[in-house]
């Protein structure tokens, strides 16, 4: 392998390594504790490449790609690869989030002083259902209440109405949802990243980003602005997905040249997240902190 392309995966992985142990040790999570999920990670990604190679998965080739011992490479083909990794639903997360922008934005479901008034659950007009209706495209109203509820984004009044609690799932700051929410954006962004490196041209998956220096006091404007245009992408990106979702009678996998099966679908979508980087700091001008 070059040395300059060695240095390249170097950065990769010290670029999506740091802040992720930054994250890890915050909430205690050992080291030893990440090496155990690493080498589980490396072993079944190991037996993926195999596999699609068309090489035999056996434990001396897994020892050889991995150069984990062999002696443990069982224990961690056995168990499960994704653990209790609890799958979410971004659609219905997104439009749940949707239906929260909506009740602070839109002046038919706000107080007279600008705030989100408090709705009865049903009715068609000024209620729960309604605005479930204008902004989820179209989901149960009573599917989207039961996941703001248990995000502890909205609040029943009564058992015939409710008051929103804040304009955003999460509360900020660590909780179970946030950290599976960003869990599945990073690995989503990843898997992208992966495939684009040994992906034909005409089959890369759109992935741009811009870094610039701005001023600081910008922020706040910058955060509200790019959070507006990332929904309304989201929208259009969703209404696309609506309009080309495979239908029930299509769903048998057809045949390709040479007898192997396409599938008939797949999962598409896109994510957007703004940047805000720590400023530089000059490696040159510091010495490694050292411990005392």
């Amino acid at each position: 392998m070059q040395a300059d392309f060695r240095a390249a995966l170097v950065h990769l992985c010290r670029r999506v390594l740091e802040p992720l142990v930054s994250i890890l040790i915050r909430f205690g999570v050992s080291a030893g504790e990440l090496k155990a999920i690493v080498d589980r990670a490396y072993v079944h990604a190991a037996a993926e490449y195999l596999d699609e190679q068309g090489e035999r998965v056996t434990y001396s080739r897994l020892a050889v790609v991995t150069g984990i011992n062999r002696s443990v490479l069982p224990s961690l083909l056995a168990a499960s690869r994704e653990g209790d990794f609890r799958p979410r639903s971004g659609t219905q997360l997104h439009r749940a989030s949707r239906v929260l922008s909506g009740w602070y934005e839109d002046r038919d479901f706000q107080s007279r002083a600008g705030k989100p008034a408090v709705l009865p659950i049903m009715g068609e007009r000024r209620s729960f259902q309604h605005l479930v209706y204008r902004y989820s495209g179209g989901m149960y109203f009573q599917t989207v209440l039961s996941e703001l509820e248990r995000m502890g984004a909205v609040k029943r009044v009564d058992d015939e109405s409710v008051r929103a609690v804040r304009r955003t799932l999460t509360a900020g700051g660590a909780n179970a949802e946030s950290v599976y929410s960003a869990g599945d954006v990073a690995g989503d962004l990843m898997a992208t990243l992966a495939h684009n490196l040994v992906a034909a041209d005409n089959e890369q998956l759109p992935v741009r980003s811009i870094v610039l220096e701005a001023d600081a006091r910008s922020l706040p404007l910058y955060r509200a602005q790019v959070g507006r245009r990332a929904d309304t992408l989201l929208e259009q990106v969703e209404s696309f997905l609506q309009t080309h979702r495979t239908q029930e009678s299509h769903r048998s996998t057809p045949t390709e040249p040479g007898g192997s099966e396409a599938p008939a679908s797949l999962p598409l979508g896109a994510a957007i997240f703004a940047i805000c980087r720590s400023p530089a700091r000059d490696d040159s001008r510091s010495e490694p902190r050292r411990a005392k």
